[in-house]
């Protein structure tokens, strides 16, 4: 009998749970849980298409009132070329913006008879201006030329054709301008054009049931047997088209919101002698 010593083999474990495990493990559950506080924290995508991006390039900013509320992830064409469709992300804070009334433009450096605009982005970069205007959740929206900057109420104007009017045309009661043209698109059938105005807050009570509506752009002649009669809108709309429209001295009820209107080619005399007595929105822009 000998008295060799003899190891002892102890079988490991299966059970036990090693450290070479657990910090990996750590490490990806810390990663999922940034990663959904990230998502949390987007915001809407949406998209904007304009005839002319305008200079824009993936990274521009969105803003509202002097803030970046999102910034511009892609730019592409639209597939028959004919638009730029512009991809932005809204911080979630500004998902408020995205309804179906906003407004979206490009702001670059203009200059007009009304003033001089975008000279921020002279040095800058070009960025997109939104507007809010109420209505449901929307995500795809149709950019407008030129931004409007005042609240109201809008109203269809129903045409033949859109000759000499533009987004941003000036729409004038009594030479005053009280409010603009902020959408142009056919109807559904495309047979005619419908034009979108946006009248300021001031001015509403003076859009009625019975108003009568005509385009003002540039000058027109008319001759007869009885003499020449020349008719010449604002000097404004002999550059941008512009639009008028009168009210009866019997008005009619205040016309809703939406409500729909012909546009004449030209004045009817008589409705230069309307006379009505309308108060207006006191205090309001």
């Amino acid at each position: 009998m000998t008295n060799d010593p003899t190891a002892i083999i102890r079988e490991a474990s299966k059970n036990r749970f090693s450290l070479s495990w657990f910090v990996p493990v750590i490490a990806i559950v810390i990663t999922v849980l940034l990663f959904m506080q990230w998502l949390a924290n987007l915001g809407p995508l949406i998209t904007v298409s304009f005839e002319d991006a305008g200079g824009l390039t993936v990274d521009s900013p969105v803003m509202f009132r002097g803030t970046i509320v999102g910034r511009v992830e892609s730019i592409e064409l639209s597939s028959d070329t004919s638009r730029v469709e512009v991809h932005a992300r809204l911080a979630t804070s500004a998902t408020v913006l995205a309804k179906k009334k906003s407004l979206w433009w490009v702001v670059q450096p203009s200059v007009s008879l009304q003033g001089v605009e975008g000279l921020d982005t002279i040095a800058g970069p070009r960025y997109i201006e939104v507007l809010p205007n109420g209505g449901e959740p929307c995500y795809s929206f149709i950019g407008t030329e030129k931004g409007i900057s005042f609240s109201g109420k809008q109203f269809t104007l129903v045409t033949n054709s859109a000759d000499n009017v533009t987004v941003g045309a000036p729409l004038y009661y009594r030479g005053v301008e009280v409010g603009q043209v902020s959408k142009l698109d056919l109807s559904n059938d495309s047979s005619t054009v419908r034009v979108t105005c946006n009248v300021k807050t001031k001015y509403v009570p003076l859009i009625r049931t019975n108003t009568q509506f005509w385009n003002v752009s540039g000058i027109s002649l008319d001759a007869d047997l009885l003499g020449i009669d020349l008719h010449a809108g604002p000097l404004t709309s002999w550059i941008k088209g512009g639009i008028a429209f009168a009210t009866p001295t019997n008005p009619g009820d205040e016309a809703p919101e939406g409500y729909a209107f012909a546009i004449a080619s030209k004045v009817d005399t008589d409705w230069l002698d309307w006379s009505p007595t309308i108060e207006l929105n006191g205090g309001q822009p």
